[in-house]
């Protein structure tokens, strides 16, 4: 393709997940170079398509786009939208208006994005335009002490104040779509964060302000957790907030905490700073070969079951219907708000993966399309560590009841979400299965109708699959056919005496926000 040189001195800066004008390092260098600045978002209409995205996180996207638009406006600007390729969305702009310089942010290593940007910057250099790509975040050595080091030099640097007024050609944008132009459909989610940078502030002045002070004691509930999580995660993947000025932020407030003699919340907020450099580290960690063709997942080498979401075992799980009552809660929480604490999604991928041994895909991207926080490079670089995901897994298979009696000991966050059982005493909520008959009619509680029987002996489940996942360590496995018994002498995770066996120090966790929760 043949492209005419330009005299125009039009700098175009690219929104992508970047979506503010405070401590944005591209937009800076488009207003520098003097001329008129054309701020641009692309719909990817390639990326709407993808089986893990959804209305939900479309919605969110707009109410962030709208109030970046706003932030614009009060600059003498305003967000030009547009839809398609983006290298030939940027082509047919170049042969209309010229375009001097294009200004964007590096992307993270999503493998979706690292080709778009790379189409562009091919391009870019055969229409001889000028690429300014700012580095969002700064590439993570390998040793986890230069990590630390060169993370928080990065963090320490001045954040960069966002330009007074914008010269901004007027340049016809397209309309403001709606989830339905890109075949999404509806996605009711009364519970789901309002986007935009005024929301995320928000969210980061109340987390600082004393929400998150609890964060770090030992053994929270859900609830608790809930209650206390930054919500942070969609702000932060959609670029509304910078990782640095979220880091400083924490940072003055961590001194004022000490200087007042609050150790406790001070100690919340090193975990949060942690969980930051982490995220970082994630993002930057560029995916093996085998994993960027496999959307992401790596191929699972146990050859399980790939299935539709007409299969039955896979519709249970992913409407909350698994008869196990924290799975049913938190994949019910999860649709009604869109956000949940991480090691419950990591325990609800676990359980399609090992105990109902199913193919990782279908599951992993019914999840991401519940997460407004969804993001490819994130998500599925912890989902990777996920036992029963993991290519070389380690660790224990999650027992759900276990883990339910550890998290939720008082059926708090179960009877939030599954009313039809709230009834049941605490001992008992956790494995409704366990209830006697008389006590299970007297509450009007009658499994496999108004609440399913558990689809399978999760103890059976968990030992047929260690056999296939740990062949090495794995004794007297049973098939996975063994039907759920409706009651056991001893219920999973507790000992003769009825105490619970406390969790592993280190289990494997998918962290999809900081602070291990959303």
């Amino acid at each position: 393709m043949f492209y005419i040189c330009s005299m125009s001195d039009l700098h175009v800066i690219w929104f992508r997940r970047d979506l503010r004008v405070h401590d944005h390092a591209a937009l800076v260098a488009a207003c520098a170079s003097g001329g008129q600045v054309l701020p641009l978002y692309i719909f990817d209409t390639r990326h709407w398509h993808r089986p893990d995205t959804s209305g939900r996180q479309f919605d969110f996207l707009l109410e962030s786009l709208a109030d970046l638009d706003g932030a614009l406006r009060k600059r003498g600007s305003k967000l030009c939208l547009r839809s398609g390729n983006a290298a030939e969305v940027l082509s047919q702009i170049h042969t209309q208006y010229g375009i001097a310089s294009l200004h964007f942010h590096a992307a993270s290593h999503d493998p979706e994005e690292t080709e778009r940007v790379q189409h562009v910057r091919s391009w870019a250099m055969k229409a001889g335009i000028p690429l300014r790509e700012q580095a969002i975040r700064r590439a993570m050595p390998l040793t986890p002490e230069e990590s630390e080091t060169a993370f928080r030099h990065y963090m320490r640097q001045p954040r960069l104040n966002a330009p007074e007024n914008l010269d901004t050609p007027d340049m016809v944008s397209e309309d403001w779509p709606v989830a339905s132009d890109y075949g999404l459909g509806d996605d009711a989610c009364a519970g789901r964060q309002t986007g935009g940078r005024t929301n995320g502030v928000l969210q980061l002045r109340q987390y600082l302000a004393g929400r998150g002070r609890p964060a770090s004691k030992r053994n929270l509930s859900v609830t608790d957790r809930e209650s206390s999580a930054s919500g942070l995660s969609p702000y932060l993947n959609w670029g509304t907030l910078s990782d640095r000025e979220v880091w400083q932020a924490a940072m003055r407030a961590k001194g004022a905490l000490l200087s007042d003699g609050d150790e406790t919340f001070a100690a919340s907020l090193d975990a949060f700073v942690e969980n930051l450099e982490q995220r970082s580290r994630l993002l930057t960690a560029k995916p093996r070969r085998e994993q960027v063709e496999n959307a992401g997942l790596p191929h699972d080498i146990f050859k399980r079951e790939m299935v539709g979401a007409a299969d039955p075992r896979l519709a249970a799980w992913a409407s909350g219907r698994t008869g196990f009552p924290l799975l049913d809660a938190s994949m019910r929480c999860l649709q009604a708000t869109g956000r949940l604490e991480s090691e419950l999604r990591s325990l609800l991928l676990s359980f399609a993966t090992c105990h109902l041994w199913l193919d990782p895909t279908a599951p992993a991207q019914h999840l991401a399309r519940l997460s407004t926080d969804f993001d490819g490079a994130l998500f599925y670089g912890n989902a990777r560590k996920v036992v029963g995901v993991s290519s070389h897994p380690v660790g224990q298979i999650p027992n759900p009841v276990r883990h339910s009696q550890m998290r939720d000991p008082e059926g708090t966050f179960i009877r939030k979400w599954i009313p039809e059982i709230a009834d049941l005493p605490d001992a008992l909520i956790h494995s409704p299965w366990d209830a006697p008959k008389s006590l299970l009619a007297e509450k009007g509680i009658v499994l496999g109708q108004s609440y399913p029987m558990r689809m399978v002996d999760h103890m059976a489940a968990a030992r047929a699959a260690r056999r296939h996942l740990f062949p090495e360590q794995s004794s007297h496995a049973l098939p996975f056919g063994v039907p759920a018994r409706p009651n056991m002498a001893r219920r999973a995770g507790m000992s003769k005496s009825g105490r619970v066996h406390a969790l592993p120090a280190k289990s494997v966790q998918l962290s999809f926000d900081l602070g291990g929760h959303a």
